[in-house]
């Protein structure tokens, strides 16, 4: 019978960009950036960046929110999930 490979560890540290607080650092630079930008162009698409780096801060907020109301209702049920270190 052929072994199968354990999956790998999860990355424990995010990037900078996998988190809101770092995503909205992101489009704070932006803006700032497109404040001193030479070309309407340019400002233009550091606005639109900006605005997408907020979208996403939105969205991964959101995903954190939901998962740890989860994670609190699992919890509160008496219910108990193992961690990838337990199993």
């Amino acid at each position: 019978m052929i072994a199968i490979p354990q999956r790998p560890p999860a990355r424990t540290i995010k990037a900078p960009q996998d988190t809101a607080a770092g995503c909205r650092l992101r489009a704070d630079a932006d803006l700032l950036a497109s404040t001193t930008s030479m070309t309407t162009n340019q400002r233009i698409r550091l606005e639109q960046s900006a605005a997408s780096w907020n979208a996403r801060a939105s969205m991964l907020q959101s995903i954190d929110e939901d998962v740890a109301a989860l994670k609190a209702k699992i919890r509160a049920s008496g219910a108990r999930f193992k961690t990838r270190d337990e199993a």
